[in-house]
C-alpha cells in the first residue's frame, strides 16, 4: 500500500462517501482564513516520494467546483508528465462540497460566491509558496470559470507563477453567450432558491436513474453528480456563483492577458456555447501567427465539459510544463 503524505498546508479528511481514488492521491481539506471554514482538496504526491517536489500544480475548477469531477484527467496529467517530481493540489470551491458543511451561510454577503473564490485560490497558492522553496515551479490550471479566476489571481501573484493554463476559458461577457442567454433563468434568485430546497428529492431517485439520463457518463461521475445534487447548500452555492459569473465577468481583460502572455497556454473546444466572440481577441494574442503551441484547438468530440467525458485524458498540460 502507497502511503501518501500531505503537505503542511493541507489538513487530512476522510470523505462521507469516498471514491475509490488512484495511489498516488488522497483526500485533505484546506482552512481558510477567518470564518470562511474549508474547502475539500485532492492531493497527488510526487511519484518519487523522497524527493521535494520541482513543480507544483494548483487545478481550479470550473462551476460547480468539484474536484472529484476531475480525477481522470489530473491523475491522466501527473503520470504523464516528464518529471516524476510533479505534485498536484486541486482544490473545489468553498461550499461546493457536500461533505463539508460550513455554518453559519451569513459568513459572506450573497453577491460573493464568486468573488470568494479568488480569495480562496491566493490562500491555497500562499500555502504552496510557504511549503517550498523559490526553486518550486508553480504552475495554475484551471477550467472554464476557473480560467477567470487564474486571470484575478495572477494580478496578484503573478511573480509566484511559472505558467498559467486556461482550459475552455470562459473569460469575458458570459452571460452573452448561448449557454448563458439559455440558463439565465436558473440564476435568479428565486431559481436558486426553489433548485436549491429541492435536493432532498435526489434521495428518492436511484443512481441508475441517473445512469439512463446521462449514459455517457463515467460511473464515478455519475457519483460525484448524485452527491452534489443531494445537498442544498452546494446546488445553491453553485447556482449563485453562476448568477455572479453573468453580472461580474463582462470585458474582456486583454491588458491581463498582455502583462502575462509569456506564462498563459489555452485550450479550446471546435465549438464551446459557453464561450463568446472575443475568444479571438485571445486567438489573436497567443497565436498571432497561427503556428504557436501557446493556444490549442481540441479534436471535436472534446466538449466544453472534458471532466465528464469518457475523452478527459485527452486534455492535456503536461507537454508545456
Amino acid at each position: 500500500m502507497v502511503v501518501v503524505h500531505l503537505p503542511a498546508f493541507l489538513e487530512p479528511f476522510t470523505p462521507p462517501s469516498p471514491l475509490k481514488l488512484p495511489s498516488a492521491c488522497r483526500n485533505a481539506s484546506f482552512v481558510h482564513s477567518g470564518d470562511l471554514g474549508s474547502s475539500h482538496a485532492l492531493w497527488w504526491s510526487p511519484r518519487d516520494e523522497h524527493r521535494q517536489p520541482d513543480t507544483v500544480l494548483l487545478f481550479i475548477p470550473g462551476n460547480p467546483g468539484l474536484v472529484d469531477f476531475y480525477i481522470p484527467f489530473l491523475s491522466s496529467v501527473h503520470e504523464q508528465h516528464v518529471s516524476s517530481n510533479l505534485a498536484i493540489v486541486a482544490h473545489s470551491h468553498l461550499d461546493h462540497y457536500a461533505g463539508i458543511e460550513n455554518k453559519p451561510e451569513t459568513r459572506y454577503s450573497s453577491d460573493e460566491f464568486l468573488s470568494i473564490q479568488i480569495q480562496c485560490s491566493i490562500e491555497i497558492l500562499d500555502g504552496i509558496i510557504r511549503s517550498y522553496t523559490k526553486d518550486t515551479k508553480i504552475i495554475l490550471v484551471g477550467h472554464s470559470v476557473g480560467s477567470w479566476i487564474i486571470l484575478q489571481v495572477l494580478k496578484h501573484r503573478t511573480d509566484s507563477i511559472k505558467a498559467a493554463f486556461l482550459l475552455f476559458p470562459t473569460v469575458s461577457n458570459i452571460a452573452n453567450t448561448p449557454n448563458g442567454k439559455l440558463l439565465s433563468p436558473i440564476f435568479m434568485p428565486w431559481s436558486r432558491h426553489i433548485l436549491s430546497s429541492l435536493s432532498f428529492l435526489i434521495g428518492y431517485f436511484p443512481r441508475s436513474c441517473f445512469a439512463r439520463m446521462y449514459p455517457s457518463w463515467p460511473e464515478q461521475q455519475l457519483s460525484v453528480l448524485h452527491y452534489f445534487l443531494s445537498s442544498k447548500q452546494s446546488i445553491f452555492a453553485a447556482l449563485s456563483m453562476g448568477a455572479e459569473e453573468m453580472r461580474t465577468i463582462k470585458r474582456l481583460e486583454d491588458h491581463v492577458l498582455e502583462e502575462n502572455i509569456e506564462k498563459l497556454f489555452a485550450y479550446y473546444a471546435q465549438r464551446d456555447d459557453w464561450i463568446g466572440a472575443e475568444s479571438r481577441a485571445i486567438f489573436t494574442l497567443l497565436n498571432p501567427d497561427g503556428q504557436s503551441s501557446r493556444l490549442v484547438q481540441g479534436p471535436v468530440d472534446v466538449p466544453h465539459a472534458f471532466c465528464i467525458s469518457e475523452r478527459s485524458k485527452s486534455v492535456s498540460v503536461g507537454r508545456y510544463s
